[in-house]
Parts: structure tokens; C-alpha cells; sequence
């Protein structure tokens, strides 16, 4: 039977070969694919770098499998849309990246396409290193430009789960999308502005969106299409309208449809809710600076499980981070600021925990300059914690408590400093019977009387009232009504940009002194994250009020002051006030400068001999975060020759410099690493204040000059496991005198 079956086997072969040619050969696991706008041609193999394929269309049209890469060169620029066929597997997906030198390769979807860069119901791919727009042109009308458009686009409708997505490095900017309010009234319509779309048609345009749908709305099929194992990450967003970052379900609400339930949720326990699940968005920068439709930097919707950390969120509409029928979402360390109203959004804030969200913690994060901090916006149910937390000159209200009734907060351990509006905690009506737990927290204020909200169901305990008069809410258990002694307030340091990230450190000038009323004043939390906002373990003795617990990595805390009013004028002897002080090559002397009330000391040198200097030795290195502050003065302009006075040298036990600045040649410079750094110039005669801020855990440090910062974040020039001497000093031929005052060194968190 097999026998007589051959001829006609291969008489078909020959039949399909005459017909449709030879058949290409079987195709390579994980090839290498190459895309050259300019040099490439589509009748390329593009299996080399020498024959790249040249369009969007040649890639589009293609399937790739497990271990593929496409990768597109370099300064390379495409107009359309880019959407490859096929799906990667578990630990070796597909890989859509960059190859030569230049600018990232970039995909312009020009307002011609819904999506400039689309995968559906595709799953394990990579999209890294490119850069992305979406933008119809503009018109003489405002917003009529504006459509259903978006910059990346990951999507499905197969009723499968889709894994494994990481979107990296992109850059993605200038998306014209539409903004489709959930509710609202239809007055308040605008060119490229909708109120009352309801929820599948709303919010779902922007910069990186992750969604899902169904065939066909009116017979839906019995499982959702849902999304799992998604990062976002080390990318730009910037002037992308609805939003930066969207992550949403589809739950049939649009007319004709047929409800799923999917995407919303009746209670904590709805069956029908069907969110995505583990979604990471981390170390991204989103910028709605230049756009008045950049409603949300993230609006992270129908999500289980999801974290969202280390991003900067600047100058979006509505709010910076905002979460929505959500369950489990850690939200933290993130720089939020300059959130606006935009596009008819009736919200300003930095983070809002919405409606129907559970499990959501905020912590961490340093919040500052929006019209809200952040907002409790848990309506119909929800519950969430707020704690270590740095929220600051909110230009309304700094904790907005605007929950149902069956919601619950905790909001502990945060330092809430006002000096831009008239409330610190503000709720009303019945958003006020929420349960409200408060305590641990500074509640500082520049004006008089900012509201502090009180009901029935809102405890206050162990909070600090700090600032201008505050009314103690009735009930507080164990007020503490006292100047906290923050290092340096109000904050006055750059925010965060897309090269540093979030600039967490500069919220540090907002901890308090060792000997503050905060120390040890606050009641102990159960689960409360084990750490402060700074990192330090919890808790040292006592629980501390605040973001920030004392006193960091030293076993105690470590103050120490050198005024030298109290010293006789003349010569400084070794050993005087704690001090080590040599001469050498010149003088150290107490001189009455600026009066015989308020000495400083003034080192001299004239000949190159030893070392002049003035030092504190610390036998126990001081660890954690370590303050160094001095006033300098030079009294003579610089001349000729060598002229390097460090104020100071912060030295590790064996002598190392790790931190070095310096009044030389009519400028102040310090080292960054290993690079010195012009930070400013002096003026002879003049006193400077330098603020050294020193991190043993994080190997950096921050600079201060007269309170403003000039460094941040900077590298050590050697490792520094801990503080063992800070040298005030010059050696060789470094001739010329420098005149130090009011030295201090602390230890805080």
C-alpha cells in the first residue's frame, strides 16, 4: 500500500513545486534580523549587517519565534506603523532593539495609524532602545488634532493570558491621543475632549498603553483576555496625551455592548473582576510639561499585584500616579511634582489611591508642588497606607481625605510640610466618615491655622503640630506641640531629571536633629515596612514621628559643634576643643573674625613645610548619613602660584579622601567621583556656608552652598565605609589663608 502511494506523494511535490517554486529553507531559531532605513532593501536576506531590510512593511509582514531579534539601525527613521507577527517563549522572547551608533531608530506613526508601534495577542517580547511618536499635525483648532492614537500598544482579544513583556530604554513622546473622560458632562465637550464616554471608551490613549477587548462587544466571549508579567522600564514619556503609562481591562460598558465585568469591580471579592496581573512600571521619567492634554503620567487600572517605583512624574494633569479598580499595588519611591488641572480633569494631585483600590501602599515617595500631595479617593470601598512619605508645598491640600464610608486608611510616619496652602489633612462632607488612623506624623505649617480635618471616625495619635499655630484636633492622644528642627526646610534643591531619576535625597533636608522632639515620641506600628524614608532600620529605641527615624548608622547619635567663641584669640594649640592642629608651613590661630563676640579660626600658610591643618578624628567612623557644615571665608583674591585650601577633606580610617572641597583659585570646587567641579565663585571677604551630606549606605553625597544645592547624588573619590576625620587643610606650596567658622558634624537618619 505504501509502495504504490510514492508516485503519488511525489508527483504533488513536483505539481506544488512548478506552482509556487522551490521552498525556502527552515528557518533558524533566534536569527538575527537587521533593518536599515537607508541602506537596506526589502529583497535582502536581512540576516546580516551587510543586507539589512529596509521598511516597516518587510518586518510587518514577517512571523518571528522563540529568540528572535529585530534590530533597526541606528539613526534610522521610519513613518507608519511597526507591528511584527508572531510570539517569543518563556526565557527567550522576542527582541525588537538598536544596532550601530547614533540616535535611537525611530517610528512616526504621523497621526496615520492608531498605534505608531503594536503587538496583539502576541506574548514574550522585548521592545528596547527606540524612540517612538505618535502626533497628528496641528490645526488652527486647538485639541482637533487630537485622536485615537498611542505610542506603544499592547493588546489582545484571544481570551488567553499574554506573558512576558519588558519595554525598555524607549524613548516615546509628541502622541496626540484624545481624552475621553468616564464620566462628566457632555458641556463641558472641547475639540479632543469627551466627557461621559464610560469606561471601555475612556482613558486608553497615551504614550505605552497595555489593554485588552473582545471581538465582537455585543457577544463577548465567557473568558477575558488579561495580560500578565509586564515591565515598563528606564524609559522617557513625554507630551503624550491621555497619558504616559496606561495599563486597562475591557468590561463592556459601551452602548450595545454586553456587560463582562471584567474591568470593574462591585466589591473586594468580585468574581467577575478579572484584572492583570503582576505589572511592574520602574525608573521611568514622564514629563507633561509640554502638552495641555497630558491628563495622567501613570493611570494604572484593573491590576493584581503591581509595583510602581522609582519613577519621576512631572507636570502631568489630574494626577501623577493614579490607581483604579486595583488590588495589591506598592507604590514607591517616586519623585511626583507640578501636577495640574488639564483638559477639564478636576483633579491636581501626585498620587490618588481611587476607586474600589485595596491593598495599596504608598511609601516613600517624595511628593511636592502639585495642587494636591496625594488623594485618598477610595470610593465605594478600599483601603490603603500611607507611610514615610515626604510631602511638601502642595499648593492645596497636602493630604486630601476624599474616601466613601467603607473605605480605611492608615496614614502614618510621614512629614507633611505646608508653606504653599491652607490645609495639611482636608476632607469634607461625608468623605470625612471614611476610618482614618493617623499617627507618627509631622504636620508642619508656615500659615496659621491650615485645616487639620477631624470626625468621628478620624484618630489622631502621637503626631507632631509644628510651625505656626495649628489647632490640635480634640482627641489627639499624645500631641507633641514643638519646632521639629528640621536640618534645612523649606526643601530648596532640584527636582529630579530624566539623567538622575528621582531626586529622593533632596526630601533628606527635611529630617530632624538628633536632640528633636520627634525622636522616640512616636507609637510603634505593627508591619510597618521595616525601614524609614532614607533606608535606616526600624526602630531605633523608640518609634520616631516622621518620615525619618534616628539616628542612622551610627550606634548613637553623633553631634558635635565648633564655635571657637569660647577659645582665646591667638594661636590654636593641639588638642583644643577636641581638635588635632598643626602649623607647619604657617599658622592656626583664633582670630576675632568677624568680633571679639564671634571667633572663627584662620589657617595661614607661608612656607612649604608640612601641613597646615585642623582636624577632627572620629575613633568610631561615623556611618549613615553624616552632616558636615562649615562657614568659610577667604579674605585675599587669588593672585598666582598654587592656591588650594580644602574645606575639608572627609577622610576613612587609613587616610583615604573621599570627599573633597576646596576654596581655590576665587572659585569653590569639589570632587565628583574623581572629577573636580567648579560649583560656584567667591567673593573675598564674603562667608559661605558649605553643607556637606554624606551617605555611607549609598557611597554618595550631596553639596550645599548658602542652601542651595550644587551637587547631588555625587560619587566619592575612594570608598568611604565610614567618617573617621574631617580635615580642614593645605600642604606643599598652596600659600594664601582661609578662615573657617561654626563647624559642625551630625549624624541624623
Amino acid at each position: 500500500m505504501s509502495y504504490l502511494r510514492r508516485p503519488l506523494v511525489l508527483s504533488a511535490v513536483v505539481t506544488l513545486v512548478a506552482l509556487f517554486g522551490t521552498p525556502a529553507p527552515a528557518r533558524a531559531a533566534g536569527t538575527t534580523y537587521y533593518v536599515d532605513a537607508a541602506a537596506g532593501a526589502d529583497a535582502n536576506s536581512g540576516l546580516d549587517q551587510s543586507h539589512p531590510w529596509k521598511t516597516l512593511g518587510k518586518v510587518n509582514s514577517a512571523t518571528f519565534g522563540a529568540g528572535d531579534r529585530i534590530l533597526l539601525k541606528a539613526g534610522s527613521a521610519w513613518t507608519g506603523q511597526l507591528w511584527p507577527k508572531g510570539s517569543g517563549a518563556a526565557g527567550a522572547p522576542v527582541v525588537i532593539d538598536s544596532y550601530g551608533s547614533g540616535n535611537k531608530p525611530r517610528v512616526n506613526g504621523a497621526g496615520t495609524v492608531a498605534d505608531a508601534v503594536r503587538l496583539f495577542n502576541q506574548e514574550y517580547w522585548t521592545i528596547r532602545n527606540i524612540e517612538v511618536t505618535n502626533a497628528a499635525p496641528a490645526t488652527g483648532t486647538a485639541g482637533a488634532n487630537l485622536g485615537d492614537f498611542r505610542g506603544i500598544h499592547i493588546g489582545g482579544d484571544n481570551s488567553q493570558t499574554l506573558d512576558g513583556f519588558v519595554v525598555d530604554a524607549v524613548s516615546v513622546h509628541d502622541v496626540t491621543g484624545k481624552v475621553n473622560w468616564i464620566g462628566g458632562s457632555t458641556a463641558d465637550n472641547a475639540p479632543g475632549v469627551t466627557f461621559l464616554t464610560g469606561w471601555d471608551a475612556s482613558k486608553r490613549t497615551g504614550g505605552i498603553v497595555l489593554d485588552t477587548t473582545v471581538p465582537n462587544p455585543a457577544a463577548p466571549p465567557g473568558t477575558p483576555t488579561t495580560i500578565n508579567d509586564a515591565v515598563i522600564q528606564n524609559s522617557a514619556i513625554s507630551n503624550t496625551s491621555f497619558a504616559g503609562i496606561v495599563v486597562k481591562q475591557y468590561t463592556g460598558s459601551d452602548a450595545g455592548a454586553v456587560a463582562t465585568g471584567w474591568g470593574s469591580r462591585a466589591s473586594a471579592g468580585d468574581t467577575k473582576f478579572r484584572p492583570h496581573t503582576n505589572i511592574v512600571i520602574r525608573n521611568n521619567f514622564i514629563s507633561q510639561a509640554g502638552t495641555a492634554y497630558g491628563c495622567n503620567g501613570i493611570y494604572l487600572t484593573d491590576v493584581r499585584g503591581a509595583t510602581v517605583e522609582r519613577n519621576v512624574v512631572e507636570k502631568a494633569g489630574t494626577s501623577g500616579i493614579e490607581t483604579y479598580f486595583a488590588d495589591n499595588v506598592t507604590i514607591q519611591f517616586n519623585e511626583v511634582f507640578g501636577t495640574t488641572q488639564k483638559a477639564g480633569g478636576a483633579d491636581s494631585n501626585g498620587i490618588d489611591t481611587d476607586k474600589a483600590t485595596t491593598g495599596q501602599v504608598v511609601q516613600y515617595n517624595y511628593v511636592h508642588g502639585n495642587g494636591d500631595g496625594i488623594l485618598l479617593c477610595q470610593f465605594s470601598f478600599g483601603n490603603a497606607v500611607l507611610r514615610y512619605n515626604v510631602i511638601t508645598s502642595n499648593t492645596r491640600y497636602q493630604i486630601y481625605l476624599h474616601s466613601d464610608p467603607a473605605a480605611a486608611a492608615q496614614i502614618y510616619n510621614n512629614t507633611i510640610y505646608n508653606d504653599a496652602g491652607q490645609s495639611l489633612l482636608y476632607g469634607y462632607g461625608t468623605y470625612l466618615n471614611a476610618a482614618y488612623a493617623v499617627s507618627n506624623n509631622i504636620l508642619y505649617s508656615t500659615r496659621a491655622n491650615a485645616a487639620i480635618s477631624t470626625s468621628a471616625t478620624i484618630t489622631y495619635n502621637h503626631n507632631l503640630y509644628g510651625g505656626a499655630t495649628l489647632t490640635v484636633p480634640a482627641g489627639e492622644a499624645h500631641a507633641v506641640v514643638a519646632d521639629p528642627r528640621f536640618v534645612s526646610a523649606p526643601i530648596n534643591a532640584p527636582s529630579g531629571t530624566p539623567s538622575t531619576g528621582p531626586a529622593l535625597a533632596a526630601a533628606n533636608e527635611l529630617q530632624v536633629a538628633a536632640a528633636s522632639p520627634a525622636v522616640n515620641a512616636g507609637v510603634t506600628v505593627a508591619a510597618n515596612g521595616g525601614r524609614d524614608y532614607a533606608g535606616n532600620a526600624l526602630y531605633n529605641g523608640a518609634a520616631d514621628i516622621g518620615a525619618f527615624e534616628q539616628p542612622g548608622g551610627t550606634g548613637t547619635p553623633v553631634t558635635t559643634r565648633h564655635t571657637f567663641d569660647a577659645l582665646p584669640t591667638g594661636p590654636l594649640a593641639n588638642g583644643s576643643d577636641g581638635l588635632t592642629v598643626s602649623g607647619a608651613g604657617g599658622t592656626v590661630a583664633v582670630v576675632e573674625v568677624p568680633s571679639a563676640s564671634d571667633k572663627s579660626v584662620r589657617l595661614t600658610r607661608t612656607t612649604n613645610s608640612g601641613s597646615t591643618s585642623v582636624s577632627q578624628t572620629f575613633g568610631s567612623p561615623l556611618t549613615g548619613t553624616v552632616t558636615v557644615e562649615t562657614n568659610v571665608m577667604r579674605e585675599s583674591a587669588y593672585v598666582s602660584g598654587n592656591d588650594y585650601f580644602a574645606v575639608p577633606y572627609v577622610r576613612d580610617a587609613s587616610g583615604l579622601n573621599a570627599v573633597s572641597v576646596a576654596m581655590t583659585k576665587n572659585t569653590i570646587a569639589a570632587y565628583s567621583g574623581t572629577t573636580l567641579v567648579t560649583v560656584g565663585t567667591y567673593t573675598p571677604g564674603r562667608w559661605y556656608n558649605l553643607r556637606l551630606v554624606i551617605s555611607t549606605g549609598t557611597q554618595t553625597f550631596d553639596l550645599y552652598l548658602d542652601g542651595a544645592l550644587v551637587l547631588d547624588n555625587s560619587a566619592f573619590r575612594n570608598p568611604l565605609p565610614g567618617v573617621a576625620q574631617i580635615d580642614y587643610y593645605a600642604n606643599s606650596s598652596n600659600y594664601g589663608s582661609v578662615v573657617i567658622d561654626d563647624v559642625s558634624v551630625s549624624t541624623t537618619a
